[in-house]
């Protein structure tokens, strides 16, 4: 038996597959746009995670309420010889500024961007294996002023004078790489004999160098004690301090002034390079972090905003054209519910597609940032959840206003519009 189609329903299917073929690179321009703007979010969310990271993470030293000035007494015209008589002014003279609790000083602070490091000898080690190790000049109650704990031992103190024993503190790292599973104190290291310092402290891992790596290992020495080997000349040069540190109450910042005087009072020649919160130097260190996230998420929120606008139209393109069809089918009994759904499924159906080509993109280009990033992973679920979560809200809102619109269509209107 022969079958007849109706020729309405012909005419009708002949229209939507010219529509289909007449709408495709709008449509594939936003299932592009979707896959971007996926790629973006994730990248923007990544490298955002990497920076809270990168400025919440445990330093080893508190940064609130420190301030810290950079000062060369080389520059002011001190000898090695002068340098004591500065170092026990210093301190004396800054704890009579208001709101100073405790200051010291040092070759170089926390994040600065410098670092000292030599080979040195440790006891209990073969002496033709010679190791390196980071170092530092600090001042009396220095690990106090920046916040570092003190874990076994003792610190530097003001007894530490050119002519008691000449000690080290150590950090954590140094104990367990070339000290392991052995106490440490009393064991003594060297640069050209193991037997120069003895280890009398251990304090607490504090990044100095590089906030994505762990802390180097490091011994601090005391200002105060000159080296005895005429072979170290060239440690001549660590005494000469680079940062003073300040505990402070209050804002650091409005202490500054004081701070300027006091050290004109010492001596107007020694001039202050800089002088800034330790909140501000450390991070300072992620200012190219900072501008990368910051331009992801900018060109991310773009990319968001044009797939969106691209939906919108499309929508907005199909609901145009498909109104005769809206109008049948609300004339044979679709009610608006069932015309909304219609119409948001093929808007969805776009993101949906633009998710799926933009995820794996996404997850080999987190695969390309990876040396970038910080205490997060490439492929975070909660990381890729949160941007397709905020990718199909924002596209549903841009479908939704046309897909509205589409149940408004009376159907006698309709019928006559083609």
């Amino acid at each position: 038996m022969a079958s007849h189609s109706d020729p309405a329903e012909a005419l009708r299917g002949a229209g939507r597959s010219t529509r289909d073929r007449s709408s495709l690179p709008r449509k594939s321009l936003v299932v592009f746009q979707v896959a971007l703007s996926e790629v973006l979010l994730i990248g923007a969310a990544l490298l955002t995670q990497t920076l809270r990271n990168l400025e919440n993470q445990k330093f080893g030293f508190e940064t609130q309420g420190r301030i810290i000035a950079r000062v060369n007494p080389a520059l002011a015209g001190y000898t090695p010889e002068k340098l004591y008589a500065l170092y026990q002014q210093l301190p004396q003279r800054l704890l009579q500024v208001p709101g100073v609790l405790s200051a010291a000083y040092s070759l170089y602070s926390p994040m600065q961007g410098m670092n000292w490091a030599d080979d040195i000898h440790i006891e209990g080690r073969p002496l033709d294996e010679r190791d390196n190790a980071s170092f530092d000049r600090v001042s009396p109650q220095y690990f106090e002023t920046i916040g570092t704990r003190l874990l076994r031992g003792r610190v530097i103190t003001e007894a530490d004078t050119p002519t008691s024993p000449q000690i080290a503190v150590i950090n954590q790292t140094f104990a367990r790489k070339f000290l392991p599973n052995q106490d440490p104190i009393g064991k003594h290291l060297g640069f050209h004999s193991p037997d120069e310092y003895e280890i009398v402290g251990v304090v607490e891992d504090a990044k100095y160098q590089e906030a994505r790596r762990p802390a180097y290992a490091t011994f601090f020495l005391p200002f105060l004690q000159t080296s005895k080997d005429p072979k170290l000349y060239w440690l001549e040069n660590s005494h000469y301090m680079g940062a003073i540190e300040l505990r402070v109450a209050g804002r650091p910042e409005n202490l500054n002034p004081e701070v300027r005087r006091a050290l004109a009072d010492i001596d107007p020649n020694l001039t202050v390079l800089d002088m800034k919160s330790l909140t501000e130097q450390v991070a300072q260190n992620f200012n190219a972090d900072r501008l990368v996230a910051r331009l992801t998420e900018l060109f991310g929120a773009v990319a968001l905003i044009l797939a969106c606008v691209g939906l919108y139209g499309v929508t907005a393109y199909s609901v145009a054209r498909r109104t005769n069809e809206i109008g049948i089918r609300m004339a044979l009994g679709a009610d608006r519910k069932s015309v909304l759904a219609l119409v948001l499924r093929g808007a969805l159906g776009l993101v949906a597609l633009g998710l799926a080509i933009g995820i794996p993109a996404a997850l080999a280009g987190g695969r390309a940032l990876a040396s970038m990033l910080y205490a997060v992973k490439a492929w975070d679920p909660l990381t890729l959840g949160l941007a397709a979560m905020v990718l199909a809200v924002c596209a549903l809102v841009a479908a939704f206003v046309p897909a509205q619109r589409a149940t408004k269509v009376h159907p006698m209107v309709a019928l006559r519009h083609e």
